[in-house]
């Protein structure tokens, strides 16, 4: 049912997608489909938690700061600002991203999911620079992080191809330096 709203929101929009169309997609019926989710609202909350938990999975950032590789939980920043391997739904993502600035509850929802990857890329910015003069300084670092990727995210859903190479070479270099220089506080 999850797969069949995700497909049927960045297909037709979220005010274009209706619960029976998910049901139909999915071969659940729209009754089971209510006792499971109150509406649409929750529907986009259970796929923005279920994907988030897979990008921070063992495969992803936890493993990284698992490893207590330095070079890991650099490669994996540096993946996450390239944006290089788009989740399939990136126009899905985008829809979400435009409802959010129309509908408080999924504004709410993306919220929490920036909060959350926030706090986790501030969790492996301490595995590399364990001590840190300046908390707040660490979350900022985390916040430009978080900003960059989302830029170059969104970029990417018009042009795959662009920001080229070459610039998230010299984003990256802004972001080596800045955690550089937590270490140096």
């Amino acid at each position: 049912m999850i797969q069949a709203a995700r497909q049927a929101f960045a297909a037709h929009g979220f005010h274009g997608t209706g619960i029976a169309q998910i049901a139909q997609a999915s071969g659940i019926a729209v009754g089971q489909i209510y006792r499971d989710f109150a509406n649409k609202e929750a529907i986009v909350a259970a796929i923005v938690e279920r994907d988030l938990e897979e990008y921070l999975s063992e495969s992803g950032l936890c493993a990284a700061g698992a490893s207590g590789d330095p070079n890991a939980i650099r490669r994996w920043i540096r993946d996450f600002v390239a944006c290089e391997e788009r989740p399939e739904g990136g126009r899905l993502i985008a829809e979400i991203m435009a409802e959010a600035s129309r509908n408080e509850r999924i504004a709410e929802i993306t919220r929490n999911l920036q909060q959350r990857l926030r706090r986790e890329l501030t969790a492996a910015l301490h595995l590399l620079v364990p001590v840190s003069g300046d908390p707040q300084r660490m979350d900022r670092v985390a916040e430009m992080i978080q900003t960059i990727s989302s830029g170059v995210f969104h970029r990417r859903i018009i042009d795959p191809d662009e920001p080229c190479p070459a610039v998230i070479d010299t984003l990256m270099s802004c972001i080596d330096a800045a955690i550089d220089q937590l270490r140096g506080e």
